[in-house]
C-alpha cells in the first residue's frame, strides 16, 4: 500500500475490489433486487468507488439506460470505468452534484452517507437531481456485534493510542455509528424530502483466515491511519503480533459476519 494521504480511497483502489467487493456485491445486487430499474432509465450512483453498485446492475438495465458514477476518488473511478463499460463516471463530490435538476430517475449511495461530513447537503443535493417520484436506494453497514472487530479494535487502540483510533473514524467516516442505527437513515432521508418505501437487512458473512481478516482491516480507516503513524516497519511488527494473538484465541480461521441496512425513498413531490 503507498504511503500517501491515509484518508484518501486513492491509496486502496488497486486493492479495494479483492478485499471488499464480494461483501458490497452481495448489498449491491440485494438493493437491485428491491428497485429493479425500469428500461431507458437514467441512473445516477454517488460514492461509485470501482462501480460495485453499476456492475451489480442487471444487463438488460446496463444496455438500454443512462449510468453515471461519481466519486472524489479518481483511482477509484479508473478502476470502475474499466471493470463497468456501460457506466459513465466523473469526479464530483455528493454534496455538490454536477447535474441539472430533476435529471436522473434512480439514485443510489452504497455505503456512502457515513462518510458525508454534511450528509444532508448531500441528500438535498440527490433530491434535487431526482425527477418528480424519484427512488434513492441507500445501504450503511449496521453496528459490528462480533468478537473478531473488537479484539482489532483493542489491539489497534493498544498500538497507537484510542483516541487516534477514534480519530480515523471522525476523519474519514463521521457517521459510521450514527447510520448503523436503526432508523437513522429512514429518518434522515425522512426529513431530507425524501418518503422511506421499504427497508431491508442483509446479512453479509465471509470465512476468513486470520490474515484475510487483518488485510481487510488495514485497508480501514483505521488500519490506513495505524500504517500512517507506525509506518511500513512498525506496522509490519504490529500486524505479525496481532496475528498471533488472533491465531490463539480464534485460530487459524473464523466465520465472520455482519448485517447492512438498506433503505428505498421516494422522492416526495
Amino acid at each position: 500500500m503507498t504511503m500517501g494521504d491515509w484518508r484518501s480511497y486513492d491509496t486502496i483502489a488497486d486493492h479495494y475490489d479483492r478485499v471488499w467487493s464480494a461483501r458490497f456485491e452481495v448489498v449491491a445486487r440485494r438493493l437491485w433486487a428491491l428497485v429493479p430499474p425500469e428500461a431507458r432509465d437514467k441512473v445516477l450512483d454517488i460514492g461509485t468507488g470501482t462501480g460495485i453498485v453499476a456492475r451489480t446492475l442487471p444487463e438488460a438495465a446496463q444496455a438500454s439506460g443512462l449510468i453515471v458514477g461519481c466519486d472524489r476518488s479518481v483511482s477509484m473511478l479508473l478502476r470502475a470505468r474499466a471493470q463497468v463499460a456501460a457506466l459513465r463516471v466523473l469526479a464530483a463530490d455528493a454534496t455538490a452534484l454536477p447535474f441539472r435538476g430533476e435529471s436522473f430517475d434512480l439514485a443510489t449511495a452504497s455505503f456512502v452517507l457515513s462518510h458525508v461530513r454534511d450528509y444532508a447537503s448531500a441528500l438535498a443535493e440527490t433530491l434535487r437531481v431526482l425527477k418528480p417520484s424519484g427512488i434513492f436506494a441507500v445501504t450503511s453497514w449496521g453496528p459490528p456485534s462480533d468478537p473478531y472487530s473488537t479484539a482489532w479494535s483493542d489491539c489497534l487502540a493498544h498500538a497507537i493510542s484510542k483516541q487516534e483510533a477514534e480519530r480515523a473514524f471522525a476523519e474519514v467516516v463521521p457517521w459510521d455509528v450514527h447510520f448503523s442505527q436503526p432508523g437513522a437513515l429512514e429518518s434522515a432521508l425522512s426529513r431530507a424530502g425524501f418518503a422511506p418505501i421499504c427497508s431491508d437487512t442483509v446479512a453479509v458473512e465471509s470465512d476468513m483466515t486470520v490474515d484475510q481478516f487483518l488485510e481487510d482491516r488495514e485497508l480501514s480507516s483505521s488500519g490506513r491511519l495505524g500504517l500512517h503513524l507506525l509506518g511500513v516497519d512498525g506496522w509490519e511488527r504490529f500486524r505479525l503480533a496481532t496475528r498471533e494473538k488472533f491465531q490463539a484465541r480464534f485460530g487459524l480461521s473464523f466465520r465472520y459476519r455482519r448485517d447492512a441496512l438498506v433503505v428505498i425513498a421516494r422522492k416526495q413531490t
